[in-house]
């Protein structure tokens, strides 16, 4: 993860201008012109997507200089289609080229829009293969969906079992969600889900600080950190030691990474031992 990445207070990255004043500009509606639709998954919203009042078309947001939303539909079918990397997604969830349980029997929970603008959680959808998590998700456009456990068995069909006791996650990745607001109390430039160079360079330091403990002191190999999309980052211990890990074992090394406690009217909030652990020294 870059030290500093130029991001804006909705998780956009900003991106910035290659070349000279001899390159010629592109569009970004010209990078989609030939991939207009797929046989598949055709680009156009289908009638129930539709509003009651057609759409304009066809000048784009950026021709007519009109602002879009992020939770537009047709902007984020685009984003499912071209964009969002299902087939990646299987791979590191499935740990193996060929499917297994460790995808199949994985929990999504998917947040929906229903017809009149409200949000509906789902939880307990699985998925095969990429191929049927790329064509729900795109059926469904979720404004978000979360990775959950991977459950004894189909997390639809838990409802058929006859001992509902014996349906139990079995794994998961060992997560950690660092937040730029833990550290409203002294940076100076930004609070809130704001962010500058400046104040990320806390979170440069506490990634690299978690990271160290987690592959020097626990032995983990593979850690994956990426950006939460508002304010931090999330770092996903991805070993299988660490996948298979009961709630104990986890409190028991977040407890160990654990500094600082509570808010600044809390009273004692640090609490070290003699002698100092090599990190904290």
């Amino acid at each position: 993860m870059a030290d500093s990445p130029t991001l804006n207070g909705d998780g956009d990255v900003a991106m910035a201008e290659i070349g000279g004043d001899d390159k010629k500009e592109v569009k970004l509606e010209d990078l989609f012109a030939d991939v207009d639709s797929d046989e598949e998954f055709p680009s156009s919203m289908p009638n129930r997507m539709k509003p009651s009042s057609p759409l304009v078309a066809p000048s784009s947001p950026i021709e007519n200089g009109t602002s879009i939303s992020s939770s537009d539909p047709q902007l984020m079918r685009m984003f499912y289609q071209r964009l969002f990397p299902f087939r990646y997604l299987f791979q590191w969830l499935n740990h193996s080229p060929t499917p297994t349980n460790d995808f199949a029997h994985r929990e999504f929970a998917l947040t929906i829009n229903d017809a009149t603008g409200s949000e509906i959680y789902l939880r307990y959808q699985s998925y095969p293969t990429s191929d049927l998590i790329r064509k729900d998700i795109i059926s469904r456009l979720p404004t978000r969906f979360e990775i959950g456990p991977v459950y004894s068995t189909n997390p639809r069909d838990r409802k058929q079992m006859r001992n509902q006791n014996s349906f139990k996650p079995l794994a998961k990745e060992l997560c950690f969600d660092i937040d730029l607001t833990d550290y409203d109390d002294i940076r100076t430039c930004c609070d809130k889900a704001n962010i500058c160079i400046k104040c990320w360079q806390f979170m440069t330091m506490a990634i690299k600080v978690v990271d160290t403990a987690l592959r020097d002191d626990f032995g983990f190999k593979h850690i994956m950190w990426v950006y939460s999309g508002r304010r931090g980052a999330h770092a996903w211990v991805c070993d299988k030691k660490a996948r298979l890990m009961d709630d104990q074992k986890r409190r028991a090394i977040a407890g160990y990474l654990e500094v600082i406690r509570g808010g600044s009217q809390s009273g004692k909030r640090v609490n070290l031992w003699r002698p100092l652990h090599p990190h904290l020294t």
